[in-house]
């Protein structure tokens, strides 16, 4: 079946939903009704969306062209009413992560979306890796023996131009609205996501305790170098240490701690390392899983709604926090577009290792 698709931002991340769309239409599998963009399109997005229509209104647009699916890739404050206008259009959803700034207003979509019968998915695209669910499978069924812990550390760079990107890039709250725009919360939360689902711990109920350590090396409001432990229903201890002022790059690693063996996983590569074997695997985007559970039900959704909650009862307490601590500008480097906070990417992995925060690492 082909399903008309609106497009809400086509702009950032939302461009490779519009390149995705594309690619689907192509083979039949939607059709682009209609792009909702404030601002002005570059000469790839004009070519891409090509004669259909483009407005700065989404529910009117939706109302104009009555589509089968919503997909909202917008900033992360104006998710909530976006998603709102799709699910009162009567519109399945594709929503990107995070899901909104406030455990109030993911409530209030799950509600949404039970009231009204429709699906939705969250963009957690780690999540459609098949690394993903083999390594939980293996968690669930003790392959690993007791798991004493599950840690993650990231350790990325980003350079002054992506602050620059966006009136709410590293920000807390705009106009009196919650972004919430933090390396826990928007590039490294698909580490906090995945460690939740690898560990059978995605409810809303199934996160007991958290523990945030924000800090920023960056004049800016939110953090950038930062670290989370939770501890879960099923008694898991789970931190996440990251950093976007890494010295030296890497992918994020999640380690699986367990009392007969350790496993380790590469959630940006799909890549999967148990018993001394690694092993990459395929990996379904969130908008194709969707679109295949729409034609069969019988296909479950990688990230549907009641599955994000977890991550939410995180975002709220990194929302909730005190404001991130500054790191004095004594133990950081300048190079160029880059502020580097030198021993950095050892921190994050000793934090991961030891199930640490990084205070209790100094």
């Amino acid at each position: 079946m082909t399903r008309r698709v609106v497009l809400a931002g086509a702009g950032g991340y939302g461009r490779s939903y519009l390149r995705e769309i594309a690619e689907l239409e192509r083979a039949g599998l939607v059709e682009l009704a209609g792009v909702c963009e404030i601002a002005e399109l570059d000469e790839e997005a004009r070519r891409l969306i090509g004669n259909r229509p483009v407005a700065a209104d989404l529910p009117a647009l939706l109302a104009a062209t009555r589509p089968d699916l919503g997909v909202v890739a917008t900033p992360i404050h104006t998710h909530a009413e976006l998603a709102a206008a799709v699910l009162d259009a009567g519109a399945h959803l594709m929503l990107e992560k995070p899901p909104g700034p406030l455990l109030s207003s993911w409530h209030a979509l799950r509600k949404a979306v039970a009231d009204r019968g429709l699906a939705c998915q969250i963009g957690f695209q780690s999540l459609g890796s098949a690394a993903v669910t083999r390594l939980a499978a293996a968690v669930r069924d003790g392959e690993l023996g007791s798991v004493r812990g599950i840690g993650v550390s990231g350790a990325w760079s980003r350079t002054d131009e992506y602050y620059r990107r966006a009136p709410w890039a590293g920000r807390r709250v705009l106009d009196g609205h919650p972004v919430v725009d933090g390396a826990l919360t928007n590039p490294f939360a698909h580490a906090v996501a995945t460690a939740l689902a690898v560990d059978g711990s995605t409810g809303v109920d199934d996160v007991v305790s958290c523990e945030v350590e924000l800090w920023r090396c960056r004049d800016i409001e939110a953090d950038d170098t930062s670290c989370l432990r939770l501890r879960t229903a099923r008694g898991t201890t789970v931190v996440v240490a990251v950093t976007l002022c890494a010295e030296r790059e890497s992918e994020p690693v999640l380690v699986v701690h367990g009392s007969r063996g350790r496993a380790e996983l590469v959630y940006t590569e799909d890549l999967l390392t148990m018993d001394g074997h690694t092993r990459r695997y395929e990996r379904v985007s969130p908008l194709r899983n969707l679109l295949a559970h729409l034609d069969d039900p019988s296909v479950g959704l990688q990230s549907d709604v009641d599955s994000t909650g977890g991550f939410m009862r995180v975002l709220e307490a990194v929302r909730t926090a005190p404001e991130p601590s500054r790191v004095p500008d004594a133990y950081l480097r300048r190079e160029g577009e880059r502020v580097v906070l030198p021993g950095v990417e050892a921190l994050v992995t000793q934090a991961a290792e030891r199930l640490a925060t990084f205070r209790e690492l100094r």
